[in-house]
């Protein structure tokens, strides 16, 4: 095969690519609204997402450069998906410093207090106070061999008020909040280690329900060296799981009686139908209030997933929005500064 012959072959092989991105990006934009199990395969695109954005984004570079008629087709999937595009990066150049009369709040998977390292938990207490949350909500929470219950309660001191279910044979999870939480409650989901746990805290003279997040894990990485046919199977069980427990939420959010911060890990994708039904309750995002940066808040896959949300409901406006690598969990912390509209 000669050079000229080579040339073709790889350029007909980035067309079809090209053309092969722009029919996913189309499905992208309509699936997120099918509730698994009914076509559970296109939920698995949703995970290569990111992957697909910047596909489109390097094809276009390169062929706008090189005065390519093709560039035409990943310009059409970056017109068409620019949704996903500003689901994933944020835009937003200058920052808003928080100020005193705004409510400042993070949600952390703290990965059992144990990731890499033996004495997170006083770091993640001193990265909370130096961010100066006053709302916290956490994932995976669970007393250590280093630290028991009362001593982890002690570190967020700066947080006096909480809520904590580490009930056996469920992921513990935990709100804390530097004003007072009138009641609490769990909201187990069936067949699943995860749930939801809810806090209705006295702010500003009005009381606003807290809703900390930890819906089915998707399961590849607790399941890829059992075999290509399980890791399938398993997630396909676990997407329809989380499906289900989102629409549970979902309604809990549309019955609450007080304005709604919901946080927490969705293990799931701004494009997928998890997402769609949070928003769908009447929920804003703040990550598009963030700044310039990618979106990602799961550190596997190359950091490029965004499964960590602070969403809200309208009687809240994001002011400010950030992610922060720490090192202390396979997920980035995430904070946001709101404004109370009421």
């Amino acid at each position: 095969m000669g050079y000229k012959a080579v040339k073709i072959f790889f350029r007909v092989g980035f067309i079809f690519i090209s053309i092969s991105l722009l029919i996913i990006t189309v499905l992208l934009n309509f699936f997120k609204y099918v509730q698994p199990p009914e076509m559970i395969w296109l939920q698995f695109i949703t995970i290569l997402s990111p992957f697909i954005i910047i596909s489109n984004i390097i094809l276009f570079s390169v062929w706008a450069y090189n005065l390519k008629f093709r560039a035409i087709i990943p310009l059409l999937s970056i017109i068409i998906g620019y949704k996903l595009l500003f689901s994933m990066l944020g835009f937003r150049l200058s920052e808003k410093d928080p100020n005193a009369e705004q409510l400042i709040v993070s949600s952390f998977n703290v990965n059992y207090f144990s990731y890499k390292k033996e004495f997170n938990t006083p770091i993640i207490a001193k990265l909370m106070a130096e961010n100066k949350v006053e709302i916290l909500s956490m994932q995976e929470f669970e007393p250590t061999s280093f630290f028991n219950l009362k001593e982890i309660i002690g570190e967020f001191d700066f947080l006096p008020y909480n809520t904590i279910d580490i009930t056996e044979g469920k992921i513990g999870m935990a709100i804390f909040s530097k004003y007072q939480i009138i009641q609490g409650g769990k909201i187990n989901f069936e067949n699943s280690d995860n749930g939801s746990l809810w806090a209705d805290i006295k702010y500003k003279e009005d009381t606003i329900r807290i809703i900390n997040n930890h819906l089915q894990t998707t399961g590849f990485y607790s399941s890829y060296d059992k075999g290509p046919k399980y890791v399938i199977d398993q997630m396909k069980v676990n997407y329809t799981k989380r499906a289900k427990q989102a629409i549970l939420i979902k309604e809990f959010i549309k019955s609450s009686p007080y304005p709604v911060i919901s946080m927490g890990d969705l293990n799931d994708t701004p494009n997928s139908f998890t997402y769609s039904t949070l928003i769908e309750a009447g929920l804003g995002d703040s990550f598009k209030k963030a700044k310039l940066q990618s979106g990602g808040t799961y550190m596997r896959t190359l950091g490029l997933l965004r499964i960590d949300y602070i969403m809200h409901t309208h009687h809240f406006k994001t002011i400010y929005y950030k992610k922060v690598r720490t090192g202390l969990s396979d997920h980035k912390p995430i904070f946001s500064v709101l404004e109370y509209q009421n």
